[in-house]
């Protein structure tokens, strides 16, 4: 790997430095309240520097998508390099993964924004979302895998396409943190308000529904 220069040493310095702001200011105010110039300020830089890393809240929302789901992947990527079957994998994967938004709410949010705005023709060709759809993929491919790996083992029923059942437990997992986070920040359903529940039962209640589902 080419050893990065001086500069650009300290271009990715001030890049990361306004991500690390950004994530702060956003996380305690709010996607919409926070501004431009209160991450300048954080992130002790002037605003016109701020705008040559980047032209808009939009475009550091999304860097905070692409780093949240790197290190999303680095952590999931990891279980397939264990000792493990293929049911053990996807259980394995699925706790990594709901522990992982559970901890980080922030980049829970940035996934979800990123995923609304893929329709949008001004950020169709956009680098970091590029980069958010490239990790998106490889998030997807390591469930794949796994289940790909179980059913060859036979733990896991090989009576649906790992990738169609993939899908299915991906846009499952999301909908179950969707509504986790949604009981505790607002009133949405009368029902949440009736439905005791802590994140650890849901995550625990959830992987074990999924394995139980697949499990042959």
């Amino acid at each position: 790997m080419k050893e990065l220069s001086r500069k650009e040493r300290e271009k990715l310095r001030r890049r990361e430095a306004i991500i690390d702001a950004a994530e702060q200011i956003i996380g305690e105010q709010g996607f919409n309240s926070a501004t431009m110039e209160e991450i300048a300020e954080k992130a002790e830089l002037g605003k016109g520097t701020l705008y040559l890393h980047f032209k808009s809240k939009v475009s550091i929302y999304l860097a905070i998508c692409e780093r949240g789901s790197n290190l999303l992947n680095q952590e999931m990527g990891k279980v397939l390099t264990k000792d493990l079957n293929g049911l053990q994998m996807v259980e394995n994967i699925g706790q990594v993964y709901l522990n992982f938004i559970q901890k980080n709410p922030l980049y829970f949010s940035a996934f979800n924004y990123y995923e609304s705005i893929l329709d949008m023709e001004e950020y169709s060709n956009s680098p970091i979302v590029e980069k958010c759809e490239e990790n998106a993929s490889e998030a997807m491919t390591f469930i794949v895998r796994s289940l790909q790996v179980g059913m060859q083992d036979g733990s896991i029923k090989d009576t649906i396409d790992p990738k169609e059942l993939g899908l299915i437990i991906w846009a499952a997992s999301k909908g179950v943190m969707h509504m986790a986070f949604m009981k505790h920040k607002v009133k949405y359903h009368k029902f949440m308000d009736e439905i005791e529940f802590s994140f650890e039962s849901l995550i625990q209640n959830f992987i074990h529904l999924i394995g139980s589902g697949i499990e042959k």
